[in-house]
């Protein structure tokens, strides 16, 4: 087997970063083709993602503005 043979991201003497570069560009090309056939997976899938991002976000809004408040007890009796 010629090192030609070999598929892009196996080659003997490329550099770690190119074998690394070659593996992102496939599978970015995969993702792509995978979203092209499938679009309303996609969107849902998007969706789904951004409404779990922003329940995060708002949650950890929600504890963060609740450990600045002072408490019950501290406000009445200082």
């Amino acid at each position: 087997m010629t090192n030609l043979d070999l598929p892009e991201g196996h080659r003997e003497h490329e550099s770690t970063a190119t074998k690394a570069a070659n593996l992102v560009r496939s599978e970015a090309t995969a993702v792509r083709q995978t979203a092209a056939e499938h679009p309303s997976s996609t969107l849902l899938l998007l969706g789904l993602v951004g409404l779990a991002g922003f329940l995060i976000g708002h949650g950890v809004g929600y504890r963060k503005a609740e450990s600045d408040h002072i408490p019950t007890f501290r406000r009445f009796w200082s």
